[in-house]
C-alpha cells in the first residue's frame, strides 16, 4: 500500500475517512474522482495542515465556523476559504470512522430506513449510518456556512471615507490624528 506523506486539501477532494495503514497508523483515506489515496496524517491533521498551508488552522477555523452558524455539534469547516472549500463531518471527527464530505460532491441523498444513501459527483454511493433528515441538516448547515464566508468575504466596505487632505507630521515629530476628526 502506497502512502503519500504530503497532501493539501482541494475542490476535488469528494470525501475522507480515517484508514490505518499496515503499521497501524490512523491516516487519510481521500476520494479524488473514483481514484483515493492514503495520505500519511490522520483526516484532523490533514485538515489542520492544509489550513495551515494558508495560513490558518483548524481550531481557527472552527471557531470561525461557530460564530456564522452558531453553536452545532460536529461543525463544518471551511478548508480553503479562497476557494470555497468546506467539509462537514457525518459523527464526531475524534471517531476513526468518521466521513467527512464535501458538499460540491454530493448530487443526491435517499433515504434507506435508518441510514442515508448519498449519490457523489463521481458516480459512487456510499451508505451513511444517519437517518436522512440529520445527514441533510449537516449538509444544509455546510452549505449556509459556504454561502455566508464567500459572501462575508467577498465584501465591499460600506464605509467609504471622505477625500481629506494628507496627514502630515507636526514639528516634534508625531502625527497628528486628532485632526481629522
Amino acid at each position: 500500500m502506497t502512502t503519500n506523506q504530503f497532501y493539501l486539501v482541494d475542490d476535488n477532494v469528494i470525501l475522507m475517512t480515517g484508514e490505518y495503514d499496515n503499521n497501524g497508523k490512523l491516516c487519510a483515506r481521500v476520494m479524488i474522482g473514483r481514484e483515493t489515496l492514503l495520505v500519511d496524517q490522520s483526516p484532523v491533521k490533514l485538515l489542520d495542515e492544509t489550513l495551515k498551508y494558508i495560513g490558518f488552522n483548524l481550531k481557527g477555523a472552527l471557531e470561525g465556523a461557530k460564530g456564522i452558524i452558531g453553536e452545532k455539534y460536529m461543525r463544518p469547516v471551511m478548508v480553503n476559504p479562497y476557494k470555497g472549500i468546506c467539509l462537514f463531518p457525518n459523527k464526531s471527527p475524534k471517531k476513526d470512522d468518521c466521513l467527512w464530505f464535501n458538499p460540491d460532491h454530493i448530487v443526491k441523498t435517499n433515504s434507506r430506513g435508518y441510514k442515508t444513501e448519498v449519490v457523489l459527483s463521481n458516480g459512487v454511493s456510499i451508505l451513511v449510518d444517519l437517518k436522512l433528515c440529520f445527514f441533510n441538516s449537516k449538509l444544509h448547515i455546510a452549505s449556509e456556512l459556504k454561502r455566508t464566508s464567500i459572501e462575508r468575504g467577498n465584501h465591499s466596505n460600506p464605509i467609504v471615507p471622505e477625500r481629506r487632505k494628507p496627514l502630515s507630521r507636526s514639528k516634534n515629530g508625531k502625527y497628528n490624528f486628532g485632526s481629522i476628526a
